[in-house]
């Protein structure tokens, strides 16, 4: 039995084995040892440039994010709305005083309006800010405490009233007339802001 290939197909038998021939040489000493390695390395270096591009975009907002910082920085450096004292025993005496102030712009007289006491104290919630706290009772008249918080919460710098309790002040009489007087037991928080960030400190109590 004859496995020769007939002399018409001989020739594009012989084409058909180079080429064969030629590709197992292309991918045994080509392709594995310089092609294959090539490869590898171009998509390490795709690789190391979206690294790149990411780490040069990441820099970039962390550029734009400490500017910002700076500026917040620079805002609280300078903003009036922070209590101007450096310290909590300095704030406190100096929002009792304000109070003693607004107070005493209102009131008729000392005997229709007057401050009963005031108790500083520290805020019990942590804040970015250390937060100043005075509880205030007042004897006054409605028509004279609305100004006075309203003076309070919009001045420089800025003050929060909160927890305010409203009471009859019942058989109260003007010293001078006996008049009986339209009195009211008021008590509420006034508080403001160290410019200062807070560290974490015990809250405590004392009394002026």
């Amino acid at each position: 039995m004859n496995l020769l290939p007939s002399p018409e197909r001989a020739r594009p038998t012989a084409i058909l084995l180079a080429v064969i021939a030629l590709s197992i040489a292309y991918f045994v000493g080509v392709h594995w040892w310089f092609t294959d390695p090539h490869l590898a390395i171009a998509e390490e270096m795709r690789e190391l440039r979206e690294q790149e591009v990411d780490y040069r975009r990441k820099s970039a907002a962390r550029q734009d994010i400490e500017k910002s910082l700076a500026a917040v920085r620079s805002s609280e450096a300078t903003s009036a709305a922070f209590l101007p004292e450096a310290d909590f025993d300095a704030a406190a005496a100096g929002l009792a005083q304000r109070v003693d102030q607004v107070v005493s712009e209102f009131a008729r007289s000392a005997q229709t309006c007057q401050v009963l006491g005031k108790t500083p104290m520290r805020g019990t919630e942590e804040e970015p800010f250390e937060r100043v706290v005075l509880t205030v009772r007042l004897r006054c008249s409605f028509e004279e405490l609305a100004p006075i918080v309203h003076k309070l919460e919009s001045g420089q710098p800025m003050l929060f009233v909160d927890e305010t309790q409203i009471a009859r002040w019942a058989g109260y009489r003007d010293p001078q007339t006996g008049k009986a007087l339209s009195t009211l037991d008021v008590r509420f928080n006034v508080y403001g802001y160290l410019r200062n960030r807070a560290a974490a400190t015990d809250s405590g109590q004392r009394r002026t």
